[in-house]
Parts: structure tokens; sequence; C-alpha cells
């Protein structure tokens, strides 16, 4: 088995040492400077892998939106399992209270990690960002501010780049890495999914959390929303899955369908939910979306949570043909059958089914940029072969446009480089229970 591990020169070392007693498996690395290096590091070297393996769940975020997963992904989970040492390492820094700044985790988090201290902490200033448009320099920005302004005494960064350039600035940096148990745990949860892999387990899942009821005061929604996020990033701990903030109202999870096929008891189980609310004080509301790219997957989440709460609460999983209620195996299924008409149309011109269409167009909005008809059939289920051919057709209907060549030294003639149009986001199916008249068909569970 080969299993690549992608991240910054240091925390590679850290790794591969862990790594180095596991047997039967070759770990390749894959060395990068910045995350936003990662999505071409794993696109050109997925083919020849069984497994990848980030070196953090920002990586890991950046492909799942840019990159068609082919192969099992982890990741290393930068919890709290290093704060104690960084803290052992600033100690000198140390008054009789403590102020700090801290990138990628939560307060929440911090706060859990340091119970068991004697340390006072006084101020706790965190980053928030968006995973998917992380900035080196706006995190470098936002400690070297909290400590000119006086906040802080001490900075504490999981980000490589970020720790590096702090250094430079003789600011009173130090990282946050990951214990040793931590790194062998995750890498052997991931060789365990390797063995137990089909494409259809590596779809992406995005489950969003919210409150059932809007709070009247804003301090009792900041306590909720406070209790939510702690309450959900312990289910995500349990389960090894990747638990974030989706704005100011919502949370998030990410995982693969396998992961959540294990976690429900094959969509039978869904208990999690219920002890949650029990544990926030309050109900909270789910739905889940599976699809291909991270973006779909929220998608479809979004709709799901909307299903949740207009059919009598009951939470659903959908993948943009079906709503499948979880935990209710007397409920029917919702089978979604509206759709534009100029797709129905140009199903007819492609000599396909209106499904077979909307396979292909969900295929396309996988891309960011632009891909080979080799990795378009990799997402739809396709062979190559016929894959150059349905390219053909697409771009004679103007859904793709070619757009150049790839070409590797010594590895043959070089490929087609495609890009979707615009066209493809203007006929995507719409969900019929946000319109009047929508066609929603319900069937029994075979």
């Amino acid at each position: 088995m080969k299993i690549g591990v992608l991240g910054p020169s240091n925390l590679l070392a850290r790794i591969l040492s862990v790594a180095k007693g596991i047997e039967d498996v070759s770990f390749i690395p894959l060395e990068y400077v910045l995350h936003q290096e990662a999505p071409q590091l794993v696109s050109e070297n997925q083919s020849d892998l069984d497994a990848i393996y980030f070196c953090g769940s920002i990586p890991y975020c950046l492909c799942l939106e840019s990159v068609p997963r082919s192969i099992p992904w982890g990741y290393l989970p930068l919890g709290t399992s290093g704060i104690l040492v960084a803290m052992l390492n600033a100690r000198e820094h140390f008054s009789d209270n403590v102020r700090m700044s801290v990138d990628t985790l939560n307060e929440i988090e911090i706060r859990q990690g340091l119970e068991d201290c004697s340390l006072y902490i006084d101020a706790i200033y965190t980053y928030s960002y968006d995973f998917l448009h992380i900035s080196v320099d706006d995190i470098v920005a936002f400690h070297t501010k909290m400590f000119s302004e006086g906040k802080t005494d001490i900075c504490l960064t999981c980000v490589e780049a970020v720790h590096k350039i702090l250094l430079e600035k003789k600011l009173p940096v130090y990282r946050i890495s990951p214990g040793r148990n931590t790194i062998r745990n995750s890498i052997e949860r991931l060789i365990l999914e390797v063995h137990g892999q089909t494409n259809g387990m590596l779809l992406s899942v995005v489950g969003i959390f919210r409150p059932e009821k809007n709070f009247l005061s804003t301090r009792k929604y900041e306590e909720a929303m406070f209790k939510l996020n702690a309450n959900l990033m312990e289910h995500a701990k349990k389960r090894g899955i990747l638990a974030i903030p989706r704005n100011s109202s919502s949370f998030q999870t990410i995982e693969t369908m396998g992961q959540f096929l294990m976690g429900t008891s094959n969509l039978t189980d869904i208990s999690f939910l219920s002890k949650i609310s029990a544990s926030c004080g309050f109900t909270v509301v789910a739905g889940f979306g599976v699809g291909p790219s991270l973006k779909i997957a929220e998608e479809y989440a979004a709709e799901a949570l909307d299903m949740t709460c207009s059919r009598r609460k009951i939470c659903y999983l959908f993948d943009g043909k079906r709503g499948r209620p979880l935990g209710e195996l007397s409920e029917a299924e919702v089978f979604f059958s509206h759709f534009d008409k100029e797709a129905d149309l140009l199903a007819k011109k492609l000599k396909v089914t209106l499904p077979t269409l909307i396979k292909y167009i969900q295929g396309l909005m996988c891309f960011e940029g632009a891909f080979t008809a080799s990795e378009f059939a990799n997402i739809v289920g396709i062979q190559p072969k016929s894959s150059r051919k349905v390219m053909n057709n697409l771009q004679k209907e103007m859904l793709v446009q070619e757009c150049g060549l790839l070409s590797h030294a010594g590895r043959g003639r070089p490929k087609r480089l495609y890009r979707a149009t615009e066209k493809v986001s203007a006929i995507r199916p719409r969900n019929p229970m946000q319109e009047k008249g929508g066609d929603i068909e319900e069937q029994s569970r075979i």
C-alpha cells in the first residue's frame, strides 16, 4: 500500500517518523510551502497512490473543494493535543494572567485543552477564516496586530508558514504540533478506510446543524451557539470527522459516505442528534447532503435542512434526486421529478436520459478549473473512451469548451483540457419544495 503524506517539511518529518513502524505501507512525502499548493500536488500524484494523508484540515478542505477524490483521503486533526506542549515552551512569557492569539482552533477547543492546567487564562483571541480561502498574510497580520496593540503575550499557530514568518519578525510565537498518538491513530484510521473502500463510499457528506428556534436576546443566542459548537466538536472528535463553523447561525460536519453509513448504522440510527439536543438544552435540527464535491454536498445539505424543517421535522439525507429519511424506517422517501424544460430538451439532443444528464452536470460542477476527459470519467463513473465521446457531445451543446493541452514528459500524447461553461449552472435542477406547483413524488421504502 502506498500513502502520500502531504504537508510542510518539518511536519512531514514528524509524521514520517511516527509512521515508520507501520508495516506493509510505503509513505510518499509530498512537500509544499503554502497550503494553496496542495490541490496541484494531489492532482498530479493521486493516480499513483492508494490514499492521501494531509497534515491538517485546511489543505484537506482546499482539495475537497477543487480536486475530484478518487482514493481515500485522511487528515491530521490539529486539535488540542499539542497545546500543552506549546504552552510549556512559552512559559517564560507568562505572568499571573495569560493572554494569547491563536489561529486554526476555536476558543472552546483551547479552553477544553487547558482545563487541567493551573494557569489562569485572561484572554484568548482567535482568528476566524474560511477554510477555502485561507491567507497566510492575513493570519500573520492578525497575530502581529494583537501583539503590537499589547493585547497578547504569546502567539500560538498551527500553520508552519505563519510560524516561520512570525519568528522572523521576532514575535513570541509557538507552534501547536499534534502528539504522536494523534498522528498514529489518524493514519491507522485511513488505512482501515483503504481496505474497505468503494467509489460510492468516497463521496463527500456535509451535515448542517443549527438550533430549531430563534433566541430573543443576543446573549441567549450567543450562549446557544457556544453550546452547539462545543457539543458538535465533541461529537466530531468521537467520530473522527471534521466539524467547522459554517456561518453565524449554523455549523457543519464533513465526512465520507462510508463514515456516514458507519456513524448512522446504515442510515437507521441518528440518536446522536437527540443527544446533542439534550446536551445543549434546546432542539437541534440537521440536514445532510451527499455529492461528488464539497460544494454540491453543502448545497444538498441546505436543501435537506429545508426538508427537515418543513416535513414533520424528520432528518433527511439528500443526493440531488431523493431525500432519504434517517432513522425512520416507516417514513417514505421524497423523490424529486421537477426539472427545467431546457434540461429535458438537452437530454433528448444528447440522446441520454434525464438522470444521466443530471449526473454529467453534477460532474462538471465538481471542477473549478480545467480538467481532462479521464478526470471527468472518474467523477461520473464511465470509461475514459466513453468520456471522450461525451466531451465531444457536450462541446456541441456548448456545455464545455477546450482550453488547452496537458502534457507529461515521457507519458504519451498530450491530453485535451476542458472547462465547463456558464450554461452548466443555468440548467441545474431546482428544489421543487421551494416553488409553487413543484412535483414531489413520495414512494415507500422498498
